[in-house]
């Protein structure tokens, strides 16, 4: 499963470089752009228009024969609600994962706010929502 996630990026002064409100049917909207984004079809001048975040692919562990992520020790407990988001360098800006039965750590930094970070992880919950 995969997740993409787009925020619109802001200027030096803190505002929105564009206003990601499509008044038309035939205006772009985010989706249309990460799409086009994905398949390297948009200019790396109009590519700073998005902030374009990306789970973490997994990595094999031959030792194992399994995927895993690296947490860092924070998740304790396998889940394929488990995942973390990336940015286009590969740093990383969110992980959300299983550390007991009903419980679950979310740690997020800079560009994605508290609230953003949250409405993701909500998202993990219904698999149909923001994943392929």
């Amino acid at each position: 499963r995969t997740i993409s996630v787009g925020i619109s990026n802001n200027d030096d002064e803190g505002n929105p470089v564009k206003v990601w409100q499509p008044l038309h049917k035939r205006d772009d909207s985010m989706l249309d752009y990460l799409k086009k984004i994905d398949g390297d079809e948009v200019s790396s001048k109009d590519k700073k228009l998005l902030i374009h975040l990306k789970s973490k692919p997994p990595a094999w562990d031959e030792a194992l024969e399994r995927f895993f992520l690296n947490f860092n020790g924070r998740v304790t407990m396998a889940s394929v609600k488990n995942f973390q988001l990336i940015d286009e360098s590969g740093d990383m800006c969110l992980q959300f994962g299983r550390t007991g039965k009903d419980e679950f750590i979310l740690d997020v930094q800079w560009p994605l706010s508290p609230f953003q970070a949250f409405a993701l992880a909500l998202s993990s919950f219904d698999s149909k929502v923001g994943c392929d």
